[in-house]
């Protein structure tokens, strides 16, 4: 068990665009007790209301919870950034980022800073530590892959362990603030789609290691339902998501901090929902459309939002 002096420099930066308020408050109320402050960036949500927190007048929430409404939607990276600079502030040692649909289990935190401490005594730069999510749409998705050379390798949680990756997704990732002067922020120009993968390759590159911590658990929700193909289940995405997937995918195959095992990787999966989604998924042209757009797009470097 970890002393209470181990959260007291944690905060969270949760990330909302037109949240469902009662999941909202169920995923507040379940991380809230496990960190010091709470940052809500709101992305320009339209159902979005400063007012909507005064629900948590007059408990222990409150006084962590900081409200970050924001005028327009400015991608996930850019709100992140935000919320990390606010913690900066604050003094904080560690981040935790959070999307409106993770609910972390009582002892996530724990989990995750006891993997850092431990990964930092035994030596190594830590990007980030990630928790395992769990989707029950698609519960045989793993948490944590990377790459060996150029095969694709999907670490397995079924042991109570820790798992070494390339990246970690973003939300129930602990990251020390540090870190973020040596590897960089999230990078506001993806916008939307495969921050957390940019920024773990890039951090990667650096010397920096990322780490699945299979007792770090959550609940969430990746992508949409998922797509059904051969008896496989594949991560849904709407074709303006996968404008952003084609496009971030090609910009990053062009970054010489990326390694040719995840250059092929990328174009792998660029090629397959290339061809599977207008084959399979309507509105076929639409999704044909976005995704070839997202390809040019990422060609001739025109990124943010579309």
């Amino acid at each position: 068990m970890l002393t209470q002096d181990y959260y007291n420099n944690i905060s969270v930066v949760l990330v909302t665009y037109n949240p469902n308020k009662d999941a909202l408050q169920v995923v507040i109320q379940a991380v809230s007790d496990q960190v010091s402050n709470v940052f809500i960036v709101d992305n320009g949500s339209s159902n979005f209301s400063p007012d909507w927190f005064d629900k948590f007048e007059g408990c222990q929430i409150s006084e962590k919870l900081h409200v970050l409404p924001q005028e327009k939607n400015l991608g996930i990276a850019a709100a992140q950034n935000i919320g990390i600079k606010h913690a900066m502030k604050l003094e904080a040692d560690f981040v935790l980022l959070l999307d409106q649909d993770s609910v972390p289990d009582s002892n996530m935190v724990e989990e995750l800073i006891s993997v850092m401490h431990q990964k930092s005594s035994e030596g190594y730069k830590i990007a980030a530590v990630g928790a395992h999510y769990v989707d029950e749409r698609n519960t045989d998705r793993s948490s944590f892959s990377r790459l060996s050379g150029i095969l694709l390798i999907k670490e397995s949680c079924t042991f109570n362990g820790i798992v070494p990756t390339d990246f970690v997704i973003s939300s129930g990732s602990l990251i020390s603030l540090k870190t973020f002067h040596s590897v960089g922020y999230m990078n506001e120009a993806l916008f939307i789609d495969q921050v957390d993968i940019e920024w773990g390759l890039r951090a990667k590159s650096l010397g920096y290691r990322s780490f699945g911590a299979c007792n770090a658990v959550m609940a969430h929700s990746l992508g949409e339902d998922p797509l059904v193909f051969l008896g496989r289940k594949f991560l849904n995405h709407n074709p303006l998501r996968h404008y952003y997937i084609f496009r971030n995918a090609v910009w990053l195959i062009s970054k010489k901090y990326v390694s040719i095992g995840w250059k092929l990787r990328f174009t792998m999966v660029i090629l397959i929902r290339y061809l599977l989604y207008p084959l399979w998924v309507t509105p076929r042209f639409t999704y044909l459309k976005m995704m070839t757009l997202g390809i040019w797009h990422g060609l001739i470097g025109r990124m943010g939002k579309l």
